[in-house]
C-alpha cells in the first residue's frame, strides 16, 4: 500500500439540513438539495493533493476537464453514487456499487484523508466504512462523540455564549425569543427604539433563516409575511439582534483556521461582500483589512480557537464578523465547516506559495437577460476559453445553477490584490454577457 490519498466528500446540502431539530417541507429541502449538488463542483478546488472526488451525478464533463486543464492537474477519479435523497453521503452508502468502486480506489492506500464540508451523522457511517475496508481515516471533523461540539458552534446562539467568556469578543445587542409573543416583544421594542433589528433562526445557512426588520410598523409587517416563506424563522428559539450600522469599508471580515490537536494549524483571513445579510462574494488572501484590524482578529480567532479546541472541536473553524460604523468589531457567527473562503485556499498556495495573491469568488451571478431560456455550460465556455487564453485567471463554478428556476453561475478569479482578482470578475461577467447577447441574435 502507499501512504495517504484524500476523499473528498462535498457533503454540503447534508450538513446544512443536518440538525436533529429541523423538520423542514419537502420544497426547503429541495432547495437546500439543489443548491448543495451545485455548491458541490466547488469541491474540485479544495485539494490538489492525489484525490478521489466525490460528486453529485450529472458532472458536465467538459467543464471538468476544462477547469483541470486551466489548473494544469490531471483528471482525478470521480465517484458518482445513484441520486436516491440528494444527500450525497447517504446516496453513497446506499449504492453497493459505489461502494465497491470506492473500495477499489482505495485499495493501494494505506490512509485515507478525509475532505468533508463538515460533520454529518451519514459521513461517520462513512468513515467506519471506510475503517471496516482496513484504512486508517485521517478526520478533518471532530471524533464522532465530541460531534456535538460541531452543532453546538455552528448554532447561532454559539458566539452569543462565547461573549461571556471571551473578553474582546462583541456580539450585537441580542433578545433570545422562545414563543411569538416575546418575539413580537423584543421586535416592538427595537422599533420604539429606532433601531433596525434581525431576526436569525439558530439552524439557518446561506442566509436562510435570516431577515432584517425595519423599525416601522410597515417594516414589522413585511417581516410577519416573510415568515410563510421560511420555515426556518419559524423553529423557536430565534435570536433578535440590533442590526449594526456597517463600517463604509471592509465592513464584513472573516477567518477561517484550521484546528487539530497541536493548536491552529492554519489561519486565513477574508472579507465577504453581503446584501443585507446573504452572502454575495468573497475576497480571501493577502491585504485585505489594515494591519490593526486583522491584528484584532487573529489574537481574538486564536482565543476562540483555544475554547473550541477545548470542547472537543476539529476541522475547519470559520468566524464572521462586522466592524460597525465606530471601527469596532463584533462576531455575528461561527461555522463549524468549511466555508465559502475555504475552498480556495489551494488556489492562493498554488499561485504564491507565500499567499501573496488574492483570490475572489461569487457564487450565484444571475444569468444577463440576454441569455436564453435553457442554458448549459457551453453557453458560457467560449468566453471562459476566450478569458484564459488572455491569461486571466478565471474559473467557472456552480454551472448546475444554469438550470435553475433563478439561473446563474458562479466564478473564482485571482489577481495579485483584491483589485486584480474582482477587475478580472467584472470582465468576466462583461464578456459573458457579451457572448449571451451575440448568441441571441444569431
Amino acid at each position: 500500500m502507499s501512504d495517504t490519498i484524500t476523499l473528498v466528500v462535498p457533503n454540503i446540502a447534508e450538513f446544512n439540513i443536518r440538525h436533529p431539530r429541523l423538520a423542514l417541507d419537502p420544497a426547503t429541502e429541495n432547495n437546500f438539495i439543489v443548491y448543495g449538488e451545485a455548491m458541490a463542483e466547488q469541491s474540485a478546488f479544495w485539494t490538489m493533493d492525489p484525490r478521489i472526488l466525490l460528486m453529485p451525478s450529472g458532472i458536465d464533463r467538459s467543464w471538468f476537464t476544462d477547469v483541470h486543464r486551466a489548473l494544469e492537474d490531471s483528471l482525478p477519479p470521480v465517484l458518482s453514487p445513484a441520486r436516491g435523497t440528494g444527500r450525497i453521503t447517504e446516496d453513497l452508502l446506499a449504492d453497493v456499487g459505489a461502494m465497491a468502486q470506492l473500495r477499489d480506489h482505495l485499495r493501494d492506500h494505506q490512509r485515507v484523508q478525509l475532505a468533508s464540508w463538515g460533520a454529518t451523522e451519514d459521513l461517520y457511517r462513512l468513515i467506519t466504512a471506510i475503517r471496516g475496508f482496513g484504512h486508517e481515516v485521517l478526520l478533518d471533523v471532530p471524533e464522532a462523540e465530541n460531534y456535538w461540539s460541531s452543532l453546538y458552534f455552528d448554532s447561532k446562539q454559539s458566539c452569543v455564549d462565547l461573549a461571556l467568556e471571551v473578553p474582546g469578543l462583541r456580539v450585537a445587542s441580542t433578545i433570545s425569543a422562545d414563543t411569538w409573543p416575546e418575539l413580537r416583544g423584543a421586535l416592538e421594542l427595537f422599533r420604539t427604539q429606532r433601531k433596525k433589528a434581525i431576526v436569525r433562526s439558530r439552524y439557518g445557512a446561506s442566509g436562510e433563516g435570516t431577515s432584517v426588520v425595519e423599525p416601522s410598523p410597515a417594516g414589522l409587517e413585511m417581516f410577519w409575511r416573510s415568515l410563510r416563506d421560511d420555515p426556518l424563522l419559524r423553529l423557536f428559539p430565534l435570536l433578535v439582534q440590533e442590526y449594526l450600522p456597517h463600517h463604509e469599508e471592509h465592513a464584513n471580515p472573516a477567518v477561517d483556521m484550521l484546528l487539530t490537536d497541536e493548536g491552529v494549524a492554519d489561519l486565513v483571513l477574508s472579507v465577504m461582500t453581503v446584501d443585507s445579510h446573504r452572502f454575495v462574494s468573497v475576497n480571501i488572501g493577502a491585504g485585505l483589512i489594515s494591519q490593526a484590524v486583522a491584528e484584532e482578529i487573529d489574537d481574538l480567532s486564536r482565543r476562540i480557537a483555544a475554547i473550541a479546541i477545548r470542547m472537543g472541536f476539529r476541522g475547519w473553524f470559520g468566524i464572521d464578523f462586522l466592524l460597525d460604523d465606530r471601527g469596532l468589531l463584533h462576531v455575528t457567527e461561527f461555522n463549524a465547516r468549511r466555508t465559502g473562503g475555504t475552498q480556495w485556499i489551494p488556489l492562493l498556495d498554488r499561485w504564491n506559495t507565500d499567499r501573496q495573491a488574492v483570490a475572489h469568488a461569487a457564487h450565484a451571478l444571475p444569468v444577463p437577460a440576454a441569455g436564453s431560456a435553457e442554458l448549459s455550460y457551453s453557453d458560457l465556455r467560449p468566453a471562459f476559453q476566450e478569458l484564459q487564453d488572455e491569461g486571466v485567471t478565471v474559473f467557472p463554478t456552480a454551472i448546475r445553477l444554469l438550470n435553475h428556476y433563478k439561473p446563474s453561475y458562479g466564478i473564482v478569479t485571482g489577481g495579485v490584490n483584491a483589485a486584480g482578482a474582482e477587475h478580472n470578475a467584472a470582465i468576466t461577467q462583461e464578456r459573458i454577457a457579451a457572448h449571451l447577447a451575440k448568441a441571441a441574435i444569431r
